[in-house]
């Protein structure tokens, strides 16, 4: 028996290692306090590791041999611990960094609405809205430490896509480039970073855009970007020849989605072009990472992932026609879309 028949796991195994909801809670501890970055000069003991970030030092422990057990970070017989290639993703300054992916997904306001995802199915009820008692942005609004986790999740998982994006979709153009419901600024960064940009108006709810300055000045483009707060489901600043929603759309039912983007029509002359940057998925049996976030949009925000026909139909509705789709090597496509 070769070496490579001996790995293959069973459907049994397989099942069991999708069960894995305290693998989740096991990152989310190491990320929350930061093991990964007190290991960033060197193996350190366990001990040492409770005493340095104020833990039990028999349960850290625990939860460490756990995660070395399945790759994220590794033990020697004398109970030190030191970083492997996982870990190194939990550090706070990693290139690529998962940290705040690791806490998103471990915080009570995150997990406890998947609870509800039977009677979610059943009803067609937004899951969070049910557990929490309000929808995510209305809860992120009230409760800043949240919407720090989440953002910088966000500003993480757009910067781990954007080498792609930005290399295989041309934002070039002489006008004003408008990103809507931007965050942080990471794509309104790199497009002006990139070249051929000269402009650009960062637009999303105050409380964001008050957190997108500082970004906005390490990337050296805050001389160049105007920052404007509102809310696109009232408005959406005029004047721009290309308009950007980057993981917007899909926040949002059929709805509430036509609304957004009858706003940005509304903003459009005739000779502007919309931009939206998704995952489109298959419409049919393959394979896509979309299709596992589709359910997190449907459990979180009441919104889902579309495939190319549907997003047709809802550009169709609010008045643009779609021109292309310009797929990634990532899981975003850019869909290309101009005022009908």
């Amino acid at each position: 028996m070769s070496g490579s028949e001996k790995t293959i796991q069973s459907p049994a195994t397989r099942l069991r290692n999708l069960l894995n909801y305290d693998t989740t809670q096991m990152l989310y501890v190491a990320a929350k306090l930061g093991i990964a970055d007190q290991l960033g000069s060197g193996p350190r003991h366990a001990d040492e590791l409770a005493a340095a970030v104020g833990a039990h030092p028999r349960a850290l422990y625990r939860v460490l041999r756990a995660l070395s057990h399945v790759g994220v970070f590794a033990e020697d017989d004398q109970r030190n611990f030191r970083l492997t290639p996982m870990a190194e993703l939990l550090r706070a300054d990693a290139p690529g960094s998962l940290r705040a992916f690791a806490l998103s997904y471990g915080e009570s306001w995150w997990w406890t609405p998947w609870g509800r995802l039977l009677e979610n199915v059943r009803t067609g009820k937004t899951a969070f809205d049910q557990a929490m008692g309000q929808g995510l942005f209305e809860y992120l609004a009230q409760h800043p430490d949240a919407a720090a986790i989440f953002n910088a999740n966000m500003t993480s998982m757009t910067a781990r896509e954007l080498p792609e994006i930005v290399t295989t979709y041309d934002f070039g153009g002489e006008g004003v480039l408008v990103d809507v419901g931007g965050g942080h600024g990471a794509l309104v960064s790199a497009i002006l970073q990139a070249g051929g940009r000269a402009k650009a108006v960062l637009f999303d709810q105050p409380a964001v855009i008050d957190g997108a300055r500082a970004h906005l000045a390490a990337a050296g483009v805050a001389d160049r970007c105007t920052l404007v707060a509102g809310s696109f489901f009232e408005s959406i600043p005029p004047g721009g020849d290309t308009y950007t929603l980057k993981d917007i759309i899909h926040d949002w039912d059929d709805e509430r989605a036509v609304a957004i983007l009858r706003n940005c029509r509304r903003a459009m002359a005739m000779n502007a072009k919309l931009l939206l940057i998704e995952r489109v998925l298959p419409s049919d049996g393959e394979p896509a990472i979309g299709k596992m976030i589709d359910v997190t949009m449907m459990v979180q925000t009441g919104g889902l992932e579309r495939t190319e026909e549907e997003y047709r139909v809802l550009l169709e509705q609010a008045g643009f026609g779609l021109r292309r789709v310009v797929f990634t090597h990532s899981a975003a496509s850019v869909l290309e879309a101009i005022p009908a």
